[in-house]
């Protein structure tokens, strides 16, 4: 049964024109129907158990939050899909971020700062939050190291090598630390931010890798614009913070161009272009 099959089945006085099916997620099948509902279908078995928990934690979080995110309204009956009314807004893409005016620059870097730090400070105890699971990087660092030495040699030069093991190094070091666990989106970038411009507005989607880690992972991912945006996202953040907050923060964006890298070859949903081109802004340095 395909999802449109589905979604008529699990919600018979739905009607739609038109269906848009996107693929290009890393976990989900993603269904917009006439440009109003969208539905995500989890593609593997911990994202469809995690679902529950994303409904009820974005239902907590909504009213708390200076930015739009997603609240779900149906969920099927057997727990498998969900969906909520799209947010309006176009992908933070770096272009429709270097064409904002000044104002907008500013609006933007003040809701996404709002957003990080209200999510980085919500309270935990006695709330949905609770069930929010303890950060994973540690296990994925496993997978990537054994990846890495897999693949890697083969495609990447003795210099570049040597690269990837100083930014595993770098990743062993943090997680052997005494760090701060907040609640973090852990996937803050472009494909997950939107910007409305009737309203000036900012909308942040895809809660599904939620959990509880260190607050720099949430400004890893904006080193996609540049090195002056994290740092204005940073001076407006009130949430917790450290002198080596913005270190860790490219550390772990370091390890995301190596993570593209070994995620080519064990998973095939990075293309190598992409993985290759974020591999090599990293090494360039900020």
């Amino acid at each position: 049964m395909d999802e449109l099959e589905r979604i008529a089945e699990a919600f018979p006085e739905l009607t739609w024109s038109r269906a848009r099916r996107i693929t290009e997620g890393w976990d989900h099948v993603v269904v917009v129907l006439d440009e109003a509902l969208v539905f995500r279908f989890p593609q593997e078995a911990p994202y469809t158990e995690a679902l529950a928990r994303e409904v009820e934690v974005l239902d907590h979080l909504s009213p708390r939050l200076p930015v739009r995110i997603p609240r779900y309204d149906r969920v099927a009956p057997d727990g498998s899909f969900a969906g909520y009314p799209l947010l309006p807004g176009r992908t933070l893409t770096p272009g429709v971020l270097g064409a904002l005016d000044g104002a907008a620059r500013g609006a933007l870097v003040d809701q996404l700062a709002g957003f990080l730090s209200a999510l980085h400070t919500a309270p935990v105890p006695g709330t949905p939050l609770e069930r929010v699971p303890a950060s994973c990087l540690a296990e994925d660092q496993d997978d990537v190291r054994r990846a890495a030495a897999t693949h890697l040699p083969a495609v990447l030069s003795p210099e570049e090598l040597g690269e990837v093991e100083q930014i595993l190094a770098g990743v062993d070091a943090l997680l052997a630390a005494d760090l701060p666990a907040v609640v973090v989106h852990n996937d803050v970038y472009s494909r997950h931010l939107l910007w409305d411009d009737d309203d000036a507005r900012l909308g942040v989607i895809d809660f599904s890798d939620m959990c509880r880690g260190d607050p720099a992972v949430d400004f890893a991912e904006l080193h996609e614009y540049g090195e002056a945006f994290v740092r204005a996202v940073h001076e407006r953040y009130t949430g917790p913070t450290d002198p080596g907050l913005l270190d860790r923060a490219w550390t772990y964006q370091c390890w995301i161009g190596v993570y593209m890298l070994t995620d080519h070859f064990d998973v095939g949903k990075t293309s190598w272009g992409v993985a290759r081109e974020t591999f090599d802004r990293v090494r360039r340095g900020r």
